[in-house]
This record gives C-alpha cells, structure tokens and sequence, in this order.
C-alpha cells in the first residue's frame, strides 16, 4: 500500500464610512500621499484574496490522506477499467473536525462526490436526503460523502452550510483543495459516485444526477445484491 497526496488544486469588507463628525479643536491632519497610495493597494490585495479561486479566505478545505492506489479516471460507466479495482482508502474529517474514514471494512459503500457550486448536486442533495429520511437505504451498504471542489468565488458557498440546511446526515469528508479524495477515485464530473463491495473493489461509477431507483439498484449491485 502506498500513501499518495494527488495534485491539481481545484479552488470584503462593508463599506461602514459615514459622514465625518466635525471636531472644532482638533485641525485636520495631513496624511502623505504615499500611505494613502499604499493603504489603496493594500485594500485590492485582500478584496483578490477574498474573492480568488484558489486559497481563498475563509475556505473550508481539509486535509485528506489516501492509501492505497488511485482508480484511473472516470470516462464512462460503460466498460469502466476501475471494475474491480481496489478502492483506495481515505482518511480525513467533516467540517466541525470530527474523524472520517472510508477504508476497507468489509462492508459495501457508495461514496457520493458533491460541490457546493453544482446545480445537479444541489438537486441531488436534498433527493437523497429525503429518500433516507423516509427509511431508504440498501442493507449492508453504507454511504459517505466528499465536499470537493470548494471555492468561496462561486455560488452557494460554504459546503458546510449548504449540506446543513439540507440536514445532509450522512457522514462528510471536507477536500483538500488539490480534490485529492475526488482525484483518487477518478475525479468524475459532479454528482460522481463510487460504488464498493465488502471485499473493497468497485463495482460501478457514474457521474450526473441519479434518480433514486438507480442510485438504490447500484447500491444493491454493491451488496452483492443487484443484476
């Protein structure tokens, strides 16, 4: 088993002045132009920071350990090479710091990849989540979720509160922004599932949105129950 750190990093103030209160016993002082100048770019400077997409501030990104190797990337689910592979395992945590490991347990898994930005998954997310609320789930297979691709210059920012307000249960491993978790099982477009069998090896991937007879059959697959 190796341990392996995937590259390819996916990623203001208010206005508060106010008229100024006049102050009859104290003259107005001069203020050089040149840290007025400096103080200007040093504004733009945070304000890039704040709204780049790469190490923006405020971000919620984690750091994700994966063991073992790396599926080959997602293309289709027809004839898909990673079948049979072994999963790699990944060790990381939720947004509130709390220890998540998807690892080879003997027990089924479908691993949901989202982004926060990602109209499918904002539709897929609550699907799901309404689905388990109703007592849906297959028996033996457990389901984990990474937050990929976070960028707090895009829509729907932060994960974390967006999978809050859907009262997303299932368990979370917040990114890196490398996406190495989301690399390391193919780095399919989004909503991506990974389907695993208790032995540890894929049995099926797909990327866009499912619908909910699908996601429960791939999931039956995984358990050894499925055509």
């Amino acid at each position: 088993m190796t341990t392996s750190k995937d590259r390819n990093k996916t990623g203001k103030s208010k206005d508060q002045s106010g008229p100024a209160k006049p102050t009859a016993t104290k003259p107005k002082s001069k203020v050089p132009i040149m840290a007025i100048a400096f103080t200007g770019i040093a504004a733009v400077l945070v304000i890039a920071v704040v709204f780049s997409g790469g190490t923006s501030l405020g971000s919620e990104y984690g750091d994700p350990t994966v063991t073992g190797e790396s599926l080959p990337f997602f293309t289709d689910t027809a004839n898909d090479e990673a079948v049979g592979l072994p999963a790699p395992e990944v060790e990381g945590a939720d947004f509130d710091g709390n220890s998540v490991t998807i690892n080879n347990d003997g027990r089924a898994k479908a691993i949901g990849f989202f982004a926060h930005w990602c109209p499918h998954c904002q539709v897929e997310v609550p699907r799901v989540t309404e689905w388990l609320a109703a007592g849906g789930g297959v028996e033996g297979v457990d389901m984990y979720s990474v937050a990929t691709s976070m960028n707090s210059a895009r829509e729907n920012f932060p994960s974390s509160e967006w999978l809050e307000r859907e009262n997303w249960t299932v368990p979370v491993i917040a990114d890196d922004q490398e996406g190495t978790a989301h690399l390391s099982y193919g780095g399919g477009g989004f909503p991506y599932w990974v389907f695993v069998d208790a032995e540890g090896n894929v049995v099926a991937r797909t990327a866009g949105q499912l619908e909910i007879p699908t996601l429960e059959g791939l999931m039956q697959l995984a358990a050894g129950s499925g055509a």
